[in-house]
């Protein structure tokens, strides 16, 4: 089924889909979701020179393009495992990614993401762990002498916590599974005093970073490309903007963890929920943030190709999750748009395209 891509705006996240990062250039960023009975369905903007979206079954993509063996593999991936959530489609990725079919460098991103992942969230447990002492009165200096990791002060951890707990009227193993649960949820966002930022906070700087250049780009380049420029920053603002807010909130219920621990069954839902949206509203920006990067490197002919390829698949916020509508912008930048595309009929006919196909393998390689 064919949708104009003017009317159609998703109401929520989970109707937009989550971004897939394959490498053929048609699939490049087109979105995952539930459709009708929980099958997955797929969103395939510009099959052609119009500006529709295609909803087609997930498991007749590979009857309708020609996909790389990466491409394949993760498609598989995710017919599976049934996924279609920001974090699961992401996981998918870095598997595939791991096995090397998008390159070594992508391999070793991904890799290096994987590791970057565990270290977090240990980072994460450790400082919740101290958080939570502090917060009953138990101060750790011997903790952090002795070190987490060591025999002596997982000793000292479990001593302060069994006292912890009984300060909260709560089995010592209900706190460490609370513990562990908030650290899950957390890890990928980030603690608001952590030596070391989450990944879904530096997708939120990437994303400043990514606005300022398009304002920049647009200010000193004469392109018809200016004007899509411009409305790339502006639908970066729009995120950052909602982005900070729920921020906020999520590290002012996590840092007060007492009160956190006490209306658990109602708190941690909030928690949990800020997390998840952190999740939704910069998916899909990490690829944007990566081709800008790597096209600075280019002169500003390919980067104005770049920008006009970044728009068509800007993540518009659904209708539910912002008080403004970006849309009817939307349509008014379409007209430049479509002055200053190239005219590139590969990757809207579905052939591989190989220079296109390595450009977006080396975004890869900046996996987050």
């Amino acid at each position: 089924m064919l949708k104009g891509a003017i009317e159609y705006a998703p109401s929520t996240f989970e109707e937009r889909g989550a971004a897939v990062a394959f490498t053929t250039p048609l699939l490049s960023q087109t979105r995952v979701r539930r459709g009708d009975r929980s099958k997955l369905e797929v969103l395939i903007p510009s099959l052609s020179q119009g500006m529709g979206i295609y909803v087609v079954a997930w498991k007749a993509v590979p009857e309708m393009v020609s996909m790389t063996m990466h491409d394949r593999y993760l498609h598989d991936l995710i017919v599976k495992e049934e996924a279609c959530s920001p974090h699961e489609i992401r996981r998918a990725t870095l598997r595939a990614a791991r096995r090397g079919l998008a390159g070594p460098k992508a391999a070793q991103a991904a890799r290096r993401a994987l590791e970057e992942d565990e270290e977090q969230s240990t980072l994460t447990h450790y400082m919740l762990i101290l958080a939570i002492l502090k917060a009953v009165g138990l101060e750790s200096p011997e903790i952090l002498r002795a070190g987490l990791g060591t025999e002596e002060g997982q000793r000292l951890t479990r001593q302060l916590m069994t006292r912890a707990a009984e300060s909260l009227r709560m089995d010592a193993t209900l706190l460490y599974a609370r513990l562990a649960d908030i650290a899950a949820v957390a890890a990928p966002v980030g603690l608001a005093r952590s030596p070391k930022p989450g990944r879904l906070v530096r997708g939120l700087d990437d994303l400043k970073g990514f606005r300022d250049g398009m304002v920049e780009w647009a200010r000193t380049v004469p392109s018809d490309a200016a004007p899509v420029a411009d409305f790339c920053a502006e639908v970066a603002q729009h995120t950052v903007g909602i982005g900070e807010k729920v921020l906020a909130d999520f590290h002012r219920r996590i840092e007060a963890i007492g009160p956190l621990m006490r209306d658990w069954d109602s708190e941690f839902i909030r928690v949990r929920n800020q997390a998840g949206r952190m999740a939704w509203l910069l998916d899909g920006w990490s690829h944007i943030t990566g081709a800008w990067e790597v096209a600075q490197e280019d002169d500003h002919h390919q980067q104005a190709a770049t920008i006009n390829d970044l728009f068509r698949i800007l993540p518009l916020l659904p209708k539910k999750e912002s008080s403004r509508d970006l849309m009817e912008d939307c349509k008014r930048v379409k007209l430049a748009h479509r002055r200053s595309v190239r005219m590139l009929e590969d990757w809207r006919t579905g052939q591989l395209d190989v220079d296109a196909i390595r450009r977006i393998e080396t975004v890869k390689a900046h996996a987050p």
